[in-house]
């Protein structure tokens, strides 16, 4: 027995048992998120009561992530990932961080602490990673409820998560040859550097840094540390969840309201932190990397001019001020004529009428807030019950709809259909109508500036931006009609809030009128249809379309098509269809390789009479019908049962033994290739 033994080589693992694999780490890495939560109990040890509702999800979390890990990867390498399986895997992801999430929530419901059932925790918890803002929580700070700061960071843990992004979680955590394919899947344009790890952690830097400034502007404006630090997160991931139920109203109005002078002030922060978030992450690289080396003028000179060149940084600015103007001038008519229902705000203001510029403060807030897709509101004092945007008319709500469905930069925290796709398309109307002016021989090049630098845009971007902005809209009117469809339910409010839970906005408009009671949220419409002893299938529908629909946001609604496809209908194809038998090949050439090198001479024969009768059907099939053509399954299947079947009919007319063994090992070489019904 020899003392060494030749160490075995690890196997590859590939498809969806390397995704498992994947999930489990993910799940582990999971646990440790939900877990840290409980970090502020540092500062509230009173609430420590609620350890048991993050344990006891995190250590599920945690035992399934090893078991999955242990099953499916370790001890393996991992491999390659089939087409669409990337998407299929961030879909995973997503959905499993969203269930870990989601599971505080409804412990602490078991334990007769809350009132959530794990639809309303679901939806919460996909709210706060796609960083929505739209909710149904109720334990804020205020209400009584004991456990209120614990779970506030929790929810504002989640929108920090979801606004840098899962997968930045995962790839800072697991370096692979996968990581790339994954951090694109998720609709990152932002590779900062050619390392993904090293792209991850100036991400971290530059949000954490943007978080802390935030934080200590609001606190000195008036916030407390932990509500200044919350807000300060929301903001900068576009999420919109707050640490009041009134949210920016209980600033505003009340005991509780700041000086005017103040109000403003927290208003322009969130302002900056809100077009920050929406901004791309490559544009703060720029300046970042500026103020990391030193400040020197060569590099301000050349940095300054790259980033107010990028289309979508000056896109921002015009588009905000313009719709700003737009708005003002609306609201401030929409009110001068209907003040007979603002008088709350004449007496708070100590006016007769709105001013142009109190006007141009809403609708300026709301115009970042919407491009943004943020969803706070600064619009206390004209609606001081609800805070409602219904308060500046409906021209801003036509406005905030439009807005919203553009979204911020790619590569940012923000949602919607994206300001470089609304470019495109907006460019090509421009572009279109230029080339019709000219000469049909004059040569245009379409290009725009982006990042730094000039791009050409070519057909396939335009066919990319139109075909998502189609997807986006028939997605708003399938998703809203859902909502209008159900009981007591209007069209403004239904389109309104699909599109804000489509564009990841988180605002609502709610004017449901429920048998004479109006609902103003969620869980206004929840009540209403309790007390009047009606079943809550139409708001759990509700929450479930929502539900969807942010999923569809933060991910893109071709992430999650590719993913649809990748799981249900490419395994079959690569089953059923001749690509499985192109892929067969690929597979036939690498056995062949391996067969020499483990010395297995009969094996390497068998198979290179396989490649070589399918290399020449091939040819022969080129030849006769053009390029485009492909061999079909039945051509491929018969290639090989007419090989093995030749050698089974040597294998019986050759008295040769060594001969006859060789033919027949040939065969059944042959026949292991084939699908289960075919084989003899």
């Amino acid at each position: 027995m020899p003392i060494l033994r030749k160490r075995k080589e690890k196997k590859y693992v590939n498809g969806f048992p390397m995704i498992l694999g994947y999930l489990g780490l993910f799940l582990m890495a999971e646990a440790f998120i939900t877990v840290f939560s409980l970090a502020i109990l540092a500062f509230y040890p009173n609430e420590a009561g609620c350890w048991k509702d993050f344990a006891i999800p995190a250590g599920c979390a945690f035992v399934l992530g090893i078991l999955l890990y242990l099953i499916f990867l370790a001890g393996r390498k991992p491999g390659k990932l089939h087409k669409n399986q990337e998407s299929v895997m961030l879909i995973m992801l997503w959905l499993s961080a969203v269930a870990v999430g989601a599971s505080p929530f409804y412990v602490s419901t078991l334990f007769g602490e809350m009132d959530m059932s794990y639809t309303e925790a679901f939806f919460e918890a996909m709210s706060g990673y796609s960083t929505t803002g739209l909710t149904v929580y109720s334990g804020y700070l205020g209400t009584g409820f004991e456990y209120a700061h614990v779970f506030l960071f929790h929810r504002a843990m989640m929108q920090f998560i979801g606004g840098v992004g899962l997968v930045l979680i995962f790839t800072s955590i697991i370096h692979d040859k996968n990581n790339a394919k994954l951090f694109s899947a998720e609709g990152h344009n932002d590779h900062l550097l050619p390392n993904i790890a090293k792209t991850a952690r100036w991400i971290f830097l530059i949000y954490l840094v943007f978080i802390v400034l935030g934080a200590a502007a609001l606190w000195i404006i008036g916030m407390n540390p932990f509500e200044a630090f919350c807000h300060s997160v929301s903001c900068l991931a576009t999420g919109g969840f707050s640490t009041r139920g009134e949210g920016l109203l209980y600033w505003q109005v009340g005991a509780n309201a700041l000086s005017r002078g103040r109000q403003i002030a927290m208003e322009i922060v969130f302002e900056i932190l809100m077009f920050l978030g929406s901004t791309s992450f490559v544009i703060h690289f720029l300046f970042f990397t500026v103020f990391a080396k030193g400040l020197k003028m060569d590099d301000l000179k050349k940095r300054f001019p790259a980033v107010f060149r990028d289309f979508e940084f000056r896109f921002s600015i015009i588009y905000i001020l313009l719709i700003a103007f737009l708005a003002t001038a609306g609201t401030w008519l929409y009110i001068n004529q209907n003040l007979a229902n603002y008088g709350d705000y004449l007496a708070y203001a100590g006016t007769d009428h709105l001013t142009i510029l109190e006007s141009f403060r809403y609708n300026f807030f709301y115009s970042v807030c919407a491009l943004s897709t943020t969803g706070y509101s600064n619009s206390g004092p004209l609606a001081p019950v609800t805070g409602s945007l219904t308060a500046l008319g409906d021209f801003a709500i036509i406005l905030s709809i439009f807005s919203m469905s553009i979204g911020g930069a790619t590569g940012s925290t923000a949602g919607g259909v994206k300001q470089w796709r609304f470019g495109i398309a907006i460019k090509d109307f421009a572009w279109s109508w230029r080339k019709k002016a000219k000469n049909d021989r004059t040569v245009t090049t379409h290009q725009m500036y982006r990042h730094g630098e000039i791009l050409d845009v070519g057909e396939s971007d335009k066919t990319e931006a139109y075909n998502y902005i189609l997807l986006y809209v028939c997605t708003l009117v399938v998703g809203a009609s859902i909502i209008a469809a159900l009981p007591y339910t209007d069209f403004r409010s239904s389109i309104y809030n699909f599109s804000s839970a489509l564009s990841t906005l988180g605002l609502t408009v709610f004017d449901f009128d429920v048998n004479g009671t109006v609902v103003h949220s969620f869980l206004d419409y929840k009540h209403c249809l309790q007390a009047n002893g009606e079943s809550l299938v139409p708001y759990n529908i509700m929450l479930v379309d929502c539900t969807i629909g942010m999923m569809f946001a933060r991910l893109e609604i071709f992430i999650c098509i590719y993913a649809a496809k990748g799981l249900f209908f490419d395994p079959l194809v690569r089953f059923y269809s001749d690509g499985r038998y192109r892929g067969l090949i690929h597979r036939l050439k690498r056995d062949r390789t391996a067969a020499i090198s483990h010395e297995n001479l009969v094996k390497a024969e068998a198979i290179d009479i396989i490649i070589e009768e399918y290399g020449a059907l091939s040819k022969a099939i080129i030849e006769k019908e053009g390029t485009h053509a492909k061999l079909k399954m039945k051509d491929v299947l018969a290639i090989m049962e007419k090989k093995r079947n030749e050698l089974i009919q040597l294998s019986q007319e050759t008295e040769n033994e060594q001969l006859k063994t060789k033919y027949i090992q040939m065969a059944s070489d042959i026949n292991a290739y084939l699908p289960l019904r075919r084989r003899v």
